[in-house]
């Protein structure tokens, strides 16, 4: 990286600056965030912190490491739910209609980019949000209709969730997929 912004940032790796960010201004809300690409590695995580179009933090930098490895020529980043917090017990209360507008971002993103599968990287959410609850669930239902996989690296958590990039316990065969049954 080329330098720290704050504590929590960092710039982009050079040729890996995001060239989507819905929406474009920094907003108490990320619906998507990315490098575009005709191969992307598209990942779910569980809320956007504090990565933006001009500032990457350390999860996105675990993305991207991530997609480098797998040689894909780019990167996109969705969340269970689009509401930005670095603790997410900080989230303001559960608002269904950020989650339908979540929701249908991911499943134009998906279906126009012809994406067959993600990588499923929310971790557990260990405080029952409804916010990240119903996201969960929504988006699961939303990617079986649609035809989509959710793979993910190493073990399951103990709630049977796929971890986050930042909360593994183990090292991960990159080579190595593993799905969710939806």
């Amino acid at each position: 990286m080329s330098g720290k912004i704050t504590d929590k940032t960092t710039r982009y790796k050079s040729g890996f600056e995001p060239d989507l960010f819905v929406p474009k201004d920094f907003s108490p809300h990320r619906y998507a965030l990315g490098k575009k690409g005709c191969n992307p590695l598209v990942t779910i995580c569980m809320n956007p912190s504090a990565a933006r179009d001009t500032e990457s933090d350390r999860t996105i930098n675990r993305i991207i490491s991530v997609s480098e490895k797998l040689n894909s020529d780019g990167w996109i980043v969705f969340n269970l739910y689009p509401e930005r917090a670095t603790n997410a017990i900080k989230m303001d209360s559960f608002k269904s209609e950020l989650l339908k507008e979540n929701l249908k971002t991911i499943r134009k993103f998906l279906k126009d980019n012809n994406i067959s599968e993600v990588w499923g990287a929310w971790g557990d959410n260990r405080f029952n949000l409804k916010a990240l609850n119903e996201g969960k669930d929504q988006l699961l239902k939303m990617l079986s209709e649609i035809g989509v996989k959710v793979f993910y690296f190493g073990t399951l958590t103990r709630k049977g969730n796929p971890r986050h990039p930042l909360q593994r316990h183990e090292k991960w065969d990159l080579s190595n997929k593993e799905y969710l049954e939806l």
